[in-house]
């Protein structure tokens, strides 16, 4: 979806913003709007006038401070890691500064290189003054994504018009102040704020003399000497000014009106020189034509919307989750409910064909666990009393089979028998070792019996008696 930005540009005698509509693959100036400050400088008033005259609607706004109210330099280090830089610009600033720097916020920006070291802009601006602004803003109801540093503003019309300007003296004349930038070989090589505007034609040749000298200390080993001088400003059509710059500074002179961006329509190119600071603001974001601009809402003035924008989308998104989960809660529960229904159908049928099948069983805890003990049960006795087969032994022909195998002149006392399928199990002791083996080999010795293993021989505990194991299998027995 399409975003709208207002980019605004607080002068002394005018208000401008320029209306930006910007999505992922492109960017519109929409509009460029202003509106003269009220009498008694009420700024809300002002702001107020301005959207109610022009009709504005924006989702957020850039503004920016003015060049005087902020501590620029241009240092040149020989890196350009961002933690490195960090801790390097603050205390490059400091010196500069007549109070603690801690009373002010610092941003910076690589804007290039130079003879193979990193150049950066770095500037400073007074907390008091950062916000005295957010403060006025806030009264009209507006609270800014970014302030800007304007001067900076118009380096951006050059970054994105043709033809492509890799040498120019950007003057910027206001009313009540003067911005000279000075680029060489497409880089920022020098930034100056006069206190001196043009209000009046009588005041061209005094700004005039005053950039001269400017530009002059700005401009290294010539840097200025093959520049265009590209003019700009609320005081950009005042009669005489093109060509008193352009005198004084021994420059061809030219209008930011002669500049093609794409982005701005041609009906709203002759507005270029007024709103160049509003224009360069608006273009600011383009991320693909290395923009400049500085951003001095850090610390405690960072800017929150964003952040709380997404803290309500997240929250709104924990409702529709909640309300999801307890759709998904209740739907489990009739699910649940449906489930539990079937299997009392599926039970109660299999609680009558269990008493269908044991009528006799009056206490029913597990009819499946039921059925099967009592089918083992069945099973047992089957095996106990015979198959169906004609030939199977009978539970008497193996007691007799026994009887007969035991040795005659071996005392044997049996304590257990136990026939289980197609083994034997009898426990007992007799009165030798010998007598154990005599037992083992007589039945060892029947027909009746295939295999005899002896188990668990030992003495008894009072040392008079053999205790001993054996398992038998039977020779006709066969597992069904």
């Amino acid at each position: 979806m399409p975003n709208r930005t207002l980019a605004l540009e607080i002068g002394s005698t005018a208000i401008r913003g320029v209306l930006v509509e910007s999505s992922l693959r492109s960017q519109r100036i929409l509009g460029a709007y202003t509106v003269p400050r009220s009498a008694n400088d009420d700024l809300a008033h002002d702001i107020k006038a301005l959207a109610a005259t022009h009709g504005l609607a924006w989702d957020e706004v850039v503004s920016a401070l003015p060049g005087d109210a902020v501590t620029h330099r241009l240092l040149t280090l020989p890196f350009r890691d961002r933690k490195r830089l960090d801790q390097v610009v603050p205390s490059e600033l400091e010196s500069q500064l007549p109070f603690e720097i801690d009373e002010a916020v610092i941003d910076y920006q690589v804007i290039g290189e130079h003879e193979g070291q990193a150049l950066i802009l770095a500037a400073l601006a007074p907390k008091d003054a950062i916000r005295s602004h957010l403060v006025a803003l806030a009264a009209a109801g507006i609270e800014p994504r970014a302030i800007d540093l304007a001067p900076l503003a118009a380096l951006n019309l050059l970054r994105h018009g043709e033809p492509n300007v890799t040498e120019a003296v950007i003057a910027i004349v206001d009313r009540d102040r003067t911005t000279l930038l000075l680029v060489h070989q497409a880089q920022l090589l020098g930034l100056r704020t006069l206190s001196a505007g043009v209000s009046s034609p009588s005041d061209v040749d005094n700004v005039a003399s005053q950039a001269r000298w400017s530009v002059a200390a700005l401009s290294q080993n010539g840097a200025a000497h093959d520049a265009t001088l590209w003019l700009g400003g609320e005081a950009a059509g005042t009669p005489g000014l093109t060509e008193a710059m352009g005198g004084a500074l021994d420059l061809p002179p030219r209008r930011l009106d002669e500049l093609v961006i794409h982005s701005v329509p041609a009906a709203l190119r002759s507005d270029q020189p007024a709103f160049a600071t509003s224009l360069g603001l608006a273009l600011r974001d383009r991320a693909t034509t290395g923009s400049v601009g500085m951003d001095f809402r850090r610390g405690e003035f960072t800017y929150h919307r964003e952040r709380d924008a997404l803290w309500q989308m997240l929250a709104g998104a924990s409702v529709l989750l909640l309300v999801g989960l307890v759709l998904m809660a209740a739907a489990f529960m009739l699910e649940g409910r449906r489930l539990g229904q079937e299997r009392d159908a599926v039970q109660a049928e299999i609680r009558a064909l269990f008493t269908a099948a044991m009528p006799t069983t009056t206490t029913i805890v597990n009819e499946k666990a039921q059925l099967q003990a009592e089918l083992s049960a069945l099973e047992k006795r089957r095996q106990l009393y015979g198959r169906l087969a004609p030939s199977a032994p009978r539970a008497i022909d193996l007691l007799r089979a026994l009887t007969l195998g035991v040795p005659p002149d071996v005392a044997l006392d049996l304590e257990e028998l136990n026939l289980d399928a197609d083994t034997l199990k009898i426990r007992g002791s007799t009165s030798t070792y010998e007598g154990v083996e005599a037992v083992k080999r007589g039945l060892g010795a029947r027909p009746e019996f295939r295999d005899v293993q002896a188990k668990d021989v030992r003495a008894s505990v009072d040392g008079q008696r053999v205790a001993f194991g054996l398992d038998i299998v039977t020779s006709t027995g066969e597992r069904p």
